[in-house]
C-alpha cells in the first residue's frame, strides 16, 4: 500500500516540467510501486507529463540536486528508507531539507527515542 503512495509522489516530480534529471528522479521513485504493469504505468507517466510541459532551469537544477541526495544508506532498503523523513527529503518529496531531516537527533525524534543533547 506504501509503494502505490509514491505513484502520486512520482508524478509531482513530472508535474514539475524538467527534463534528464527529473525524468531520472522520477524512474527511481517509479521502481518502488511493484514490478510490472504497475511500474510501466507509473514510467510511461512520468515520461508523458514530461514531454508535455517544459522545463525550466531552476526545476532541472532542483532534480539534479534530489537526484544527488536521493540514495538509500548502505544497508538500507531504497523503498523502505524513502517513507522516512530522510529519504523523503533527500528525494525532494517534502520541503524538508535533507541536511535537517537527516540528522541522528531527527531520526531518533521519529522513531519516539529521547532526543540526547550534546554535552
Amino acid at each position: 500500500m506504501r509503494r502505490l503512495l509514491l505513484v502520486p509522489l512520482a508524478l509531482t516530480f513530472a508535474l514539475a516540467g524538467c527534463s534528464g534529471p527529473c525524468q531520472d528522479l522520477g524512474d527511481r521513485l517509479c521502481k518502488c510501486v511493484g514490478v510490472g504493469t504497475t511500474r510501466d504505468a507509473c514510467e510511461r507517466s512520468v515520461k508523458e507529463q514530461l514531454q508535455n510541459h517544459s522545463p525550466s532551469k531552476d526545476v532541472e537544477h532542483l532534480c539534479d540536486e534530489r537526484l544527488k541526495t536521493c540514495r538509500a544508506p548502505d544497508g538500507a532498503q531504497f523503498c523502505e528508507w524513502i517513507n522516512t523523513a530522510c529519504g523523503k527529503a533527500s528525494c525532494g518529496l517534502s520541503s524538508d531539507e535533507p541536511a535537517t531531516a537527516c540528522t541522528p537527533a531527527a531520526a531518533a525524534a521519529l522513531e519516539g527515542e529521547p532526543v540526547q543533547s550534546e554535552p
